[in-house]
């Protein structure tokens, strides 16, 4: 009896440590709550080829659609517009990014205004050349305004720079978030910036982000950000690994009401919370886990999509997450 005894507690010692080991195995920190949802591929339309998304947004009023936009390696720059039914998700159109400065775009960050349009956050390269920089662009996809970075930000970029964009509207009109991908020249080294600018009158002002090392010591970045409510934001931060050691979280922190410190001052360090883990949703569905998860939208009913880049490789996956409320 004791024999039998002892025998069953070692066997349900054994299952508990390969339970802890397959969780670290695969990657899933324990700290993170792995996301729950689907995933499913983009059904490609008509029009001409696409290949690389690097940022998602959603329609304001109609929870049905998104919009995605692509990256330097699907050229020309174009706004794809991506319907919704609960079994399928489509590119219907797609909007070619037009005027002054477009033969240099890397566009990495959209998020569609309230009235119609967009602002496009467009990767700049060492020493920023070619600028980093926000764009204005019309419905029909025409650069109506451009704002760049201060003159004190812009000489310390190196070649990741800016990589999403959120737009909070506020009592007094808007604010444009901006997340940089990785910590600029003289910043300390294991924090990137998330920069605040009134579209009005192009101030910038700026927060310090903490990141985060994988396994092999790489730091992470940043690929996202969305505006959730009130203070609160989201944001995705990754390496640019795969497989199931890799970190591709949905983290949450929040922006001060001011509007951080000017370009010439040491910004605030943010407080973030590691909200979602990717990885196992991937692993769940039978999937490679994609290197890039690229962007994130919030749709009109309060629900949050995630979309990847595919680096032309394969097809591009939509994953449904689930409502907002439930995630965060």
């Amino acid at each position: 009896m004791f024999d039998s005894v002892v025998a069953a507690l070692k066997s349900l010692f054994s299952s508990l440590l390969a339970i802890l080991a397959g969780a670290s195995s695969t990657g899933v920190s324990l700290d993170v709550p792995p996301a729950q949802g689907t995933i499913q591929e983009i059904e490609v339309g008509d029009g001409p080829e696409w290949g690389t998304l690097s940022g998602l947004t959603a329609h304001p009023t109609d929870p049905q659609r998104l919009f995605a936009v692509t990256d330097q390696d699907s050229r020309p720059t174009r706004i794809v517009e991506i319907e919704l039914t609960p079994r399928s998700a489509k590119v219907i159109r797609q909007i070619e990014v037009t005027g002054p400065g477009d033969d240099d775009l890397d566009v990495e960050g959209i998020v569609a205004k309230q009235d119609g349009g967009f602002w496009l956050a467009s990767e700049g390269g060492p020493g920023n050349v070619p600028a980093n920089r926000l764009l204005e662009v019309d419905p029909t996809g025409t650069i109506v305004r451009t704002i760049g970075l201060p003159p004190a930000i812009a000489e310390r970029m190196g070649k990741k720079g800016l990589e999403g964009a959120a737009l909070e509207r506020t009592t007094t009109g808007a604010r444009l978030a901006v997340a940089f991908q990785a910590p600029l020249d003289d910043d300390p080294p294991d924090c990137t910036r998330i920069g605040l600018v009134d579209p009005a009158t192009g101030t910038w002002s700026f927060f310090l982000y903490p990141l985060d090392r994988n396994d092999s010591g790489d730091l992470t970045g940043l690929s996202e950000i969305l505006h959730l409510r009130d203070r609160t934001y989201a944001a995705i931060e990754r390496d640019g690994k795969g497989g199931k050691r890799s970190i591709k979280w949905i983290t949450t922190f929040e922006l001060a009401p001011e509007a951080g410190v000017g370009p010439d001052s040491p910004p605030p360090l943010l407080v973030k919370r590691r909200a979602r883990d990717l990885v196992p949703l991937f692993l769940a569905e039978g999937r490679k886990v994609e290197k890039e998860v690229e962007g994130l939208a919030m749709a009109a009913d309060g629900k949050i999509y995630a979309v990847t880049d595919n680096d032309n490789e394969r097809a591009t996956v939509l994953l449904r997450l689930g409502s907002a409320d439930d995630l965060f």
